[in-house]
């Protein structure tokens, strides 16, 4: 009779419990549950570098706006087409890191699930024509094992290294960082580094190059960076290990941290604005750029 009993008290709310556990379900996919849905979220252009002197100078400069380090409200949404990018150019930009013999780039991606070679999150390579590479920072992909990328190029000859350490996981907001001081390349996945490896070049100039984030429009293979990526920062020197666990704590949306050694700062938040102050604006692809508006349903704080 008991056994009786508790049957037909499973056929009779069975059914009710499954659509209950389904709607839960349903609604902890949409992010209902994530504390960072009903956040406060950072507009587009709520912080920047201020030049007083202008582009380029480095008197007085400071950040304004709310700078509170809010997650931002869109990201750029990258892929499924490799000729969906952003592109900026600008010959004192692109000459900077040469002069400066250093470079660190920041930024933060979501990447989803890729046969593919490494992608890109930004490079500087040639868009056409004749020119030197530069750089090229990203992720490993596919067959070479997915970790923290970076090739840095040296005189026109396009002497190539690339540094694959350490592993990015999938479907996860991550934040990857480069840097080199003429003497080393460091590489980081969320604050720790992952890699040094001893390299001593002069650092190209690539004349006819100009920076591309979020693809490699002139790789064989479809190098795009398939998922999302937000807050690029890239500087004119090699920052410290505490530098880049400061950015690294601070979130997706965290600002600057060397002012002085700024050179662009893209935030991503539904424009392709530079936010350094030096005016390194971008552009889109003619297959042009779009932004995810609920991205935030799969970001946990660091």
């Amino acid at each position: 009779m008991k056994a009786q009993s508790a049957m037909e008290y499973l056929m009779t709310y069975g059914w009710a419990i499954l659509v209950i556990a389904i709607v839960l379900a349903a609604l902890y996919g949409l992010g209902v549950f994530n504390p960072l849905t009903f956040a406060a979220k950072a507009s587009p252009g709520s912080c920047t570098v201020v030049r007083p002197d202008g582009p380029r100078t480095l008197n007085f400069i400071s950040l304004s706006g709310l700078c509170n380090e809010e997650i931002p409200k869109f990201v750029m949404a990258t892929g499924p087409n490799q000729y969906d990018y952003a592109l900026v150019s600008d010959t004192k930009f692109n000459s900077s890191f040469a002069k400066a013999g250093a470079i660190t780039l920041s930024a933060w991606v979501y990447e989803e699930p890729n046969s593919e070679c490494e992608v890109s999150v930004a490079n500087m390579y040639p868009v056409s024509g004749s020119g030197s590479a530069v750089f090229r920072f990203g992720v490993g992909g596919g067959s070479w094992g997915n970790g923290v990328l970076f090739e840095l190029w040296s005189g026109s000859t396009g002497v190539q290294t690339n540094f694959l350490e350490g592993s990015v996981p999938y479907d996860k907001w991550v934040n990857i960082a480069a840097t080199y001081n003429g003497n080393y390349v460091d590489l980081y996945l969320d604050g720790q580094e992952v890699s040094s490896i001893s390299y001593n070049a002069i650092m190209a100039e690539g004349q006819s190059s100009s920076l591309v984030i979020g693809a490699n429009p002139n790789s064989g293979c479809a190098s795009y960076l398939p998922g999302y990526l937000s807050n690029l920062q890239i500087y004119d020197a090699a920052l410290s290990q505490n530098d880049i666990m400061a950015m690294y704590q601070g979130g997706i949306n965290s600002n600057p941290i060397n002012l002085p050694k700024l050179v662009g700062w893209w935030p991503l938040d539904s424009n392709l604005n530079d936010y350094s102050g030096n005016g390194y604006d971008g552009t889109p692809s003619s297959a042009g750029v779009s932004y995810s508006g609920s991205w935030y349903t799969t970001y946990s704080t660091p």
